[in-house]
């Protein structure tokens, strides 16, 4: 009778064994990292993606709206625009054309007074841009829908979408409003591409009301950031200087996104991205 077997594995079919299994082990850990770092650095390019598509779209939304010859500064990283709020006719002058009784859509409801940064008078060719708080120019005092009916205006239906704007004669010194102008309340908003704050590594986007410090909305933008301006035709120049300011008809903005590349990875993630705005308010 043959006893019990004894056969197993040998030193070789080990080491074989290992070799193999450290391959598909090594194998299967490196198609995991790859798949990872793919993931990582998708993740990554989605993000600057999103980033700077919302940041061009808050800056082309208010760039947008810019009055004419509402171009405060027009430089390479910084851009100051005034832009409408509200829009009134003057129906009535008083106390020697200091104050003015003024119809404007809404009426103070519809005036975001802490974004107030002036008055802007119509003139014949342009607008006449001063700056001034709603504290200073508000004198409404309750009778200038009457004040209004008296001079001949249609006040029915309308009571509260007139008031009055005082301090006017020191505000325009010259032309004084007259009874028909047009006036304008308008705001008054910088933007500045800089170091960020929230990433050294980065630039990115700030923004400022008028009398306030900029604060940062976007981050993660490349250093080749800029703005461009149009005066005619087609070309663009990224400083406009002088009277050239009140000619502009157009703005590109230049975005490009930029991430810190993905764990292991050497480049960083960039996505290049411009908008050009045309200016419907300017012609």
């Amino acid at each position: 009778m043959r006893g019990p077997s004894k056969w197993g594995f040998t030193l070789i079919e080990t080491l074989i064994a290992l070799v193999l299994s450290s391959f598909i082990i090594g194998l299967v850990s490196h198609t995991f990292l790859v798949q990872n770092r793919f993931y990582e650095t998708q993740t990554l390019r989605v993000g600057a993606q999103d980033n700077v598509r919302a940041a061009t779209e808050l800056l082309a939304r208010e760039i947008r709206n810019t009055a004419e010859a509402g171009f405060v500064v027009a430089g390479k990283r910084t851009l100051t625009i005034r832009s409408p709020m509200v829009l009134g006719v003057f129906c009535d002058m008083n106390g020697s054309g200091n104050n003015g009784e003024v119809l404007t859509e809404g009426g103070e409801a519809a005036v975001d007074q802490n974004e107030v940064a002036g008055l802007a008078l119509r003139t014949a060719t342009s607008w006449s841009y001063v700056n001034a708080t709603w504290s200073t120019v508000n004198g409404s005092d309750g009778s200038s829908a009457q004040n209004c009916f008296d001079n001949g205006a249609d006040t029915v239906g309308a009571l509260s979408e007139f008031h009055r704007l005082t301090g006017l004669n020191s505000i325009f010194s010259s032309p004084s409003p007259v009874e028909g102008d047009v006036v304008m309340l308008f705001r008054e908003t910088t933007f500045t591409i800089q170091q960020s704050v929230l990433d050294s590594t980065t630039f990115g986007v700030f923004r400022a009301a008028y009398g306030d410090s900029l604060v940062e909305f976007a981050t993660g933008i490349d250093t080749t950031a800029q703005f461009q301006y149009r005066t005619g035709g087609t070309t663009y120049a990224d400083t406009i200087m002088g009277a050239a300011v009140g000619t502009i008809d157009a703005v590109r903005i230049v975005a490009d996104a930029w991430k810190r590349p993905p764990t292991g990875g050497a480049d960083p993630i960039t996505f290049g991205w411009s908008v050009n705005v045309p200016l419907r308010n300017v012609r």
